[in-house]
């Protein structure tokens, strides 16, 4: 019955953590899911008809406006008419609605400026005029990165200067003393851009040529989008990311995008912002019909849908809408070298060599191809409502030096270095596998796994469960490089189960917690069992003289029903099995007759392993969710507090060899993990982060950091040092810890004294004459007594000056003698020289006062921790 009662609380506990697991999980999806639509908490503030009627609208004066229509300037005193400022009715485009809108024009002039030096014209043609050759990447698809700076606009605006209620009527604003998001105060900062192309035929304008004419750079767009990612390393404010869609004109290599909210109508307005009529004509019929044929689908949807498809927003709103600065950004790509714009060797001189790239990146053929250009362009960023630029840092304002305005690669790059990333992480992780394999053969006992740390294969485990959560999330979420995280996901996964399985078997073979989940033996009546023949009377207990040391803390009681076991001062099993047979016992102590007892006692079964492992298990997996959540939350902190955060989970996930090295010392133990286990982990675990740390171009954009890998490089082998030094020198490194620091635990190293051995604590040590004459005719009959002799008398000199005699004694194990220095008596410890240190580190001395070859001994204690001669129980190395 308790053991029944104890199986149900358990199932009882296993239940309880599954709901609230459970709970966590739809607890994390519910706030931390990532969604362009109104949280489903809030109340909407516009039906999907009211808003469909507002896009309706603001779509017709799209297509019924011309260019000039909106000329938004400052008002002058007696100008004509025709002079006069013109404004749009769109949300946003309103003289009423208070923007900056005086500004636009400096803000075309910026991008005719940004274009001219990152896309010279023609000499003696118009500004935008570059001939028939093209120069730059025809898709911008991928990934860039680059340093900015702000300029205040003329005009400063502040919350206070807006009636969003009259903005934008029905909408529920959180104004009541609420600073605007997306609002940049620092001087400078960082921003990552992921834009995304489509040149597929519905999504693209191409203007045909009149009267056989060159076509203008302007004459074809092309729908485009990129998530904005803007960061401000000068403040304390977290980044903020932002979707924008726009146009790109791929013959001139510029781009405008700009955000769409219930506050500004950007997509609407956009080719009103464009810098010459060609390119407001172009997006205009691109928008036409691109816009209409969103809506149209929204019309045709039979489920109503009250989310704004151009949502500059990616984290969802919770609870209301959050007044942001809007923004409008010119982007435009810088031409590329001659060499990948003119070659008349590479392909046939009709075709562009850039296409001719393009094609072989997204269908590639085996084609011959030279290094990849960079994806680089400049960057003019205006928030009409906040009034103020961002631009990209670089030439001709500032030199190379400080920045190369926006660089990165093009999407094929990108994906093709995070799938060789992934293979190179799952070959490392297979290595880790063969580690662990390996180490499992090394500790197949009790007393070696007694050796290793819980808490240092934790970490590694932790490790590796967190590998193995996000690679199974991007095999599950990306298309994209699907295998590379699948092959990851398996040798993580390999990685973490075989760890799990060392790990349990570490917890189930410490000491301490098999005495706690032992249950005591209960009666269970008469049983028929094997038992000895009865024992002969116990021998005399030996005084104990003055001199001799005090019996081992670590000695266990004596076992009663065990008998007295003779031991010869030889050390000679043979003559102790021959003595037992004499006294009428079995050749080996322990075996005997069978009788019936009245009574014995048996130990209920323990709780199976892994029932006992099922709560560790549990909270790791607490612990690995909790670290992604707070990891994925660190992504929009400010950059000093998220470099602290990784740095500081760094530093203690590489600090995992530290519990090993504090169980050593403990448990007085020299030999933990196998040198290939500690080096092989060390070095597979520090070459993913040398990627991030070393390697600009890593395809996170993480910036390198040499100091702080450095740092992390020194701590870990800090940590192997100290194991070194623990395994050849002592446990303790020579530190005398306060007492109650340290148990005290048995020296199986300690030094000799003729004391010792006078009083009896060492026995079967020979003066060095005996083990001359033992050894001469043995070292005789192998042809070198002689040479023999002459070392063993040079070296007891050698120990006589130091005050030390040279005795020896005979291995029960490996049968071969030992030759140990003894300290004489009167005489003080001399000073152990490092060859000293070895030889006294070639030996070991039991509780039991049984001296072996160290080798041998730990071979021994692989199998059993019991004395090979006197089966008396011994403490674990």
């Amino acid at each position: 019955m308790p053991e029944q009662e104890q199986d149900e609380q358990q199932r009882r506990q296993q239940s309880d953590r599954g709901q609230m697991l459970l709970l966590v999980l739809i607890f994390y999806l519910t706030f931390f899911s990532e969604s362009d639509a109104p949280a489903l908490i809030s109340t909407p503030y516009l039906t999907a008809s009211e808003r469909l009627g507002r896009q309706r609208a603001a779509h017709g004066i799209l297509n019924s406006t011309n260019w000039g229509d909106f000329s938004p300037h400052a008002h002058k005193e007696g100008a004509p008419p025709w002079q006069e400022p013109k404004y749009l009715n769109l949300t946003g485009f309103r003289e009423s609605d208070g923007l900056a809108w005086e500004d636009l024009d400096y803000f075309k002039d910026r991008c005719r400026q940004w274009s001219k030096h990152a896309y010279p014209p023609q000499e003696g043609g118009d500004e935008w005029a570059h001939g028939s050759a093209k120069r730059t990447w025809q898709n911008a698809t991928g990934t860039v990165q680059g340093k900015w700076i702000r300029r205040q606009g003329s005009a400063a605006k502040y919350r206070d200067n807006f009636n969003l209620t009259a903005v934008a009527p029905g909408v529920n604003w959180m104004v009541d003393d609420v600073d605007w998001g997306w609002n940049v105060t620092g001087s400078h900062g960082t921003v990552v851009l992921r834009l995304e192309e489509d040149d597929t035929p519905d999504s693209c304008y191409r203007e045909t040529p009149k009267d056989e004419k060159e076509s203008h750079t302007a004459g074809v767009a092309r729908e485009i989008s990129a998530v904005a990612t803007f960061q401000d390393e000068e403040t304390s404010a977290a980044s903020f990311v932002m979707q924008l869609y726009g146009v790109h004109w791929p013959l001139q290599g510029s781009m405008i995008l700009t955000t769409t909210s219930e506050k500004f109508a950007g997509i609407f307005g956009l080719p009103h912002l464009t810098p010459h009529a060609k390119f407001f004509e172009t997006s205009q019929r691109l928008l036409n019909h691109t816009v209409d044929e969103t809506l149209r689908e929204r019309e045709r949807s039979r489920l109503p849908d009250i989310s704004n498809p151009w949502n500059p927003v990616i984290e969802g709103d919770f609870g209301g809408t959050l007044p942001r600065c809007e923004y409008i950004l010119y982007l435009q790509l810088h031409a590329l070298d001659h060499h990948y714009t003119h070659d008349k060797g590479f392909m046939d001189s009709s075709r562009s060599i850039i296409d001719d790239l393009e094609r072989e990146l997204r269908y590639p053929t085996g084609a011959r191809n030279t290094k990849l250009p960079e994806l680089q362009m400049s960057l003019v960023a205006w928030s009409p409502d906040c009034s103020y630029y961002l631009e990209s840092k670089g030439p001709p304002l500032f030199p190379p030096a400080d920045g190369q305005h926006l660089v990165g690669v093009k999407e094929e790059v990108l994906l093709s270095r995070v799938n060789y990333s992934l293979l190179v992480f799952a070959f490392v992780y297979a290595v880790q596998v063969i580690l662990l394999k390996g180490q499992i053969k090394e500790s197949p006992t009790p007393s070696t796994l007694n050796r290793l740390s819980f808490w240092s294969m934790s970490m590694m485990l932790l490790a590796d469960g967190l590998v193995f959560s996000a690679s199974s999330a991007w095999s599950v979420s990306a298309s994209d490089g699907f295998h590379s995280a699948l092959l990851l996901t398996f040798v993580s996964f390999m990685s973490s189960a075989i760890g799990a399985g060392l790990l349990a078997s570490i917890r189930g073979s410490e000491p301490e917690r098999r005495a706690r989940d032992t249950p005591p033996a209960t009666n269970t009546g008469t049983t028929n069992t094997t038992t000895t023949a009865p024992a002969p009377p116990p021998a005399p207990a030996v005084p104990q003289t003055s001199g001799t040391l005090p019996p081992p803390v670590t000695a266990g009681p004596p076992r009663a029903p065990s008998p007295p076991i003779i031991i010869p001062s030889d050390q000679d099993i043979d003559a102790e099995i021959a003595e037992n047979v004499a006294a009428g016992a079995g050749a080996v102590p322990g075996l005997g007759t069978t009788t019936t007892a009245p009574a014995t006692t048996t130990t209920p079964t323990n709780r199976p392993q892994t029932a006992q492992f099922a709560p560790v298990i549990f909270y790791f997996f607490l612990l690995i969710l909790a670290i992604m959540v707070l990891t994925i939350l660190s992504l929009s902190w400010p950059p000093r507090a998220r470099s602290i955060y990784i740095n500081t989970i760094s530093f203690l996930y590489f600090s995992l060899w530290l519990p090993q090295i504090w169980r050593n010392a403990r448990r007085n133990s020299r030999r933990s993990f196998s040198w290939n286990f500690l080096t092989g982990q060390s070095l597979c675990r520090l070459a993913p982060f040398a990627y991030f740390y070393l390697y600009d171009k890593n395809f996170l954009f993480v910036s390198t950091d040499y100091t702080t890998f450095s740092i992390l490089v020194a701590w870990v082998w800090a940590q192997l040092l100290t194991l070194i030094l623990q395994n050849f020198w002592e446990p303790r490194l020579g530190i005398p810890f306060p007492r109650g620091w340290m148990p005290e635990v048995w020296d199986y190293h300690r030094i000799l004294r003729q004391d010792d051995i006078e009083s009896g604590v060492v026995v079967g040590l020979e003066f060095l004459e005996s083990a001359s004459s033992s050894s001469s005719s043995s070292s005789t009959a192998e042809g070198h007594g002689h040479d023999h002799r002459g070392q063993l008398r040079e070296r007891a000199k050698e120990l006589r000056q130091r005050g030390m005699t040279l005795r020896n004694v005979d291995c029960a194990i490996c049968r071969e003698e030992m030759l140990v220095p003894v300290v004489m008596t009167g005489k003080p410890d001399p000073s152990w020289s490092m060859a000293d240190m070895l030889e006294r580190k070639s030996y070991m001395i039991t509780p039991c006062r049984h001296m072996f070859h160290t080798k041998c001994l730990e071979q021994w204690f692989r199998k059993r921790l019991v004395c090979p001669i006197c089966r008396e129980d011994l403490q674990p190395l």
